[in-house]
């Protein structure tokens, strides 16, 4: 009865990652179609409204991670850093309270639950009872008694999850989601990885089972070791580590990159009209065509200087935000190293990286986003030059992949 309901909760949580993958993609290209159809009626490149959005991916099925948690597109602004915003938590703070049930979670709660109450008196619970005695009356060693409880119980627990997960293979083909070979390796390392973290609790309580003499002392020691692995040891790995390596917050690094760059900004504008003042004052005797050649020459040093100023002001906060990285991967380096005792958090840390769903999701999409930044930048500065070109400006929306 308890394996046919993981066994549902497995299907039931592959329908609903379904029906969420199908909702962000609709809502995806609902905005990346809107953003096409205002940049199509601008006439000027340089008053394009650019923005990069995140393209959801059928992995995010299996186990949706921090996906939730981070923004889902970022503005494209030469006077603001990347950034992504709008969450689905900070939309929907319900979903917030509840999160997704996605197969990661009915795996890493569930089944493992229930891999403990089918083992906690696999081998005590014969020997309260007083049967144990006449299984080894017979020619049976231990070793095999021990390995057809494990075989038993692997079957009894493990056959319908496999069979359920098989049902969620259905279902994505029906559902026309369209996986590519990579997307079904993923999917197959998935369910060998749920089998296989299962199996590890099934031996724990065998083993524990085996060592106790009352089946009620081997549940309370089983169900200590659960919820310190499950529930305890995830969470206090994350708080040793943020006491051990303190990294400052994202809200601090934004104000020394955005103190800096208006500074910067600041002093490239008072010498702009410093100048621009020098240059007017000494023009007004000029013979028109001197005067002409004067502008040209002034608006070609002012261009020369904003690129400096804007080098300076990336420079810098390049520098920031690769320093913050660097102190946020050991804190996660950390963090992971001491959450690593635990069996589950090895599972949803794997699950995590496969699904691609992990702690880097946001720096990689920003990062692709801060490249085109600067191609687009690139890109429209030399459109805004060439006034003969014809073309309207409909590159202005950037689809990121992961």
């Amino acid at each position: 009865m308890a394996a046919g309901v993981s066994a549902l909760l497995i299907v039931m949580s592959m329908w609903l990652g379904i029906s969420n993958f199908k909702a962000r993609s609709a809502q995806y290209e609902q905005a990346v179609q809107m953003m096409y159809d205002v940049a199509s009626q601008q006439t000027n490149w340089m008053t394009v409204s650019m923005a990069a959005w995140r393209k959801p991916d059928a992995t995010e099925i299996f186990s949706n991670g921090i996906n939730s948690d981070i923004g889902r597109y970022s503005n494209i602004s030469q006077w603001q850093e990347v950034r992504l915003v709008r969450s689905e938590y900070s939309d929907d703070p319900m979903m917030a309270a509840f999160q997704l049930l996605d197969p990661t979670f009915v795996v890493l709660i569930v089944l493992s639950l229930i891999a403990i109450l089918f083992t906690y008196n696999a081998v005590n619970g014969e020997k309260e009872s007083g049967t144990l005695k006449l299984v080894f009356a017979n020619k049976v060693s231990r070793s095999e008694y021990i390995v057809g409880k494990l075989v038993g119980s692997w079957f009894v627990i493990l056959a319908p999850v496999i069979i359920s997960f098989l049902i969620g293979a259905l279902l994505l083909i029906l559902s026309g989601i369209g996986l590519s070979a990579a997307h079904w390796g993923r999917y197959g390392v998935f369910v060998l990885a749920s089998v296989l973290y299962a199996t590890c609790f099934m031996l724990l309580g065998v083993f524990v089972s085996a060592l106790t003499h009352r089946s009620s002392v081997s549940f309370l020691v089983l169900l200590v070791i659960w919820i310190c692995a499950v529930l305890i040891v995830p969470k206090a790995a994350t708080m040793l580590a943020g006491q051990a390596m303190p990294v400052p917050t994202v809200d601090e690094i934004e104000s020394r990159v955005t103190s800096y760059s208006t500074q910067t900004r600041n002093e490239f504008f008072s010498d702009m009209m410093k100048r621009s003042r020098e240059r007017f004052r000494s023009a007004a005797d000029m013979k028109p065509e001197d005067r002409q050649q004067m502008m040209t020459s002034w608006q070609k040093e002012n261009e020369e200087k904003r690129k400096e100023m804007d080098q300076k002001v990336a420079e810098n906060s390049a520098r920031i935000y690769e320093d913050y990285y660097n102190q946020k991967n050991q804190q996660e380096l950390l963090a992971f190293s001491l959450a690593k005792i635990s069996p589950a958090s090895q599972f949803q840390l794997a699950t995590m990286k496969l699904s691609g769903t992990d702690v880097g999701l946001k720096k990689r999409y920003e990062d692709a986003m801060k490249e085109y930044k600067s191609k687009y930048s690139n890109f429209s500065s030399r459109r805004t030059r060439d006034s003969t070109s014809a073309s309207r400006p409909r590159a202005a929306v950037r689809r990121v992949h992961r």
